[in-house]
This record gives structure tokens, sequence and C-alpha cells, in this order.
């Protein structure tokens, strides 16, 4: 998978957990799986891929970014699921990005 350092992500995005994926998404968790699978790829033909190798972002909109690799051809993919549109999942995301800003603050320590 392509090293996504931190240049390369906002400075507002985090990576997060699954678990932490699962308590934002909620009750539309099951669609996640849907998300993996339905992932463009500017250079395969057709173009629709899965996303393999992936790891989760949250970027300042609350939403949840999967950043991996295409299954075909291994060329860098990501793939955006808006969640930041529903309060109780923002309200969770916000949750989450303060806990992970604590977390790294004792970390520092």
């Amino acid at each position: 998978m392509e090293n996504y350092s931190n240049n390369s992500m906002s400075r507002k995005e985090i990576e997060i957990t699954l678990e932490d994926v699962e308590l934002i998404m909620g009750e539309n968790i099951h669609f996640l799986n849907k998300y993996i699978e339905n992932c463009f790829c500017r250079n395969c033909n057709p173009s629709l891929t899965t996303i393999t190798n992936y790891r989760f972002f949250l970027n300042d909109l609350e939403d949840i970014i999967l950043k991996g690799d295409c299954i075909k051809c291994s060329s860098p993919v990501a793939r955006y699921i808006e969640t930041g549109e529903n309060k109780e999942s923002a309200g969770m995301a916000k949750h989450i990005r303060e806990i992970v800003k604590k977390y790294k603050k004792i970390k520092k320590q």
C-alpha cells in the first residue's frame, strides 16, 4: 500500500479504527462492504474496483475516507463516505476526534 504520510493528509484528517467507523456509521455499518467493493480507479478499465489494504480516516467535515490500493492494479485509491451530514453520525465523529486528540496529548507526555 502506498504510504499515506502526514504530508498527504489534511491537517484536520485523522486516522481512525474500524471500531470508530462502526460507532460513526451506527446501523448503516452494513453498507461498509458496498463502499469497499465499489471504488473508482482511474487506471483500470472498467474503472469500478475493490479497495484493499485500506485505512480509515476522518476529515474535518466528519466524513470517513478509506485510503488503500486497487485490487486489480495496486494503484492508490480512496473512497469517501459522507457521514458528516447525519447529525448523530457527525456527533459521534466529533466525539471520536476529541478522544484521539486527547490521547495524542497524553502519549506525548
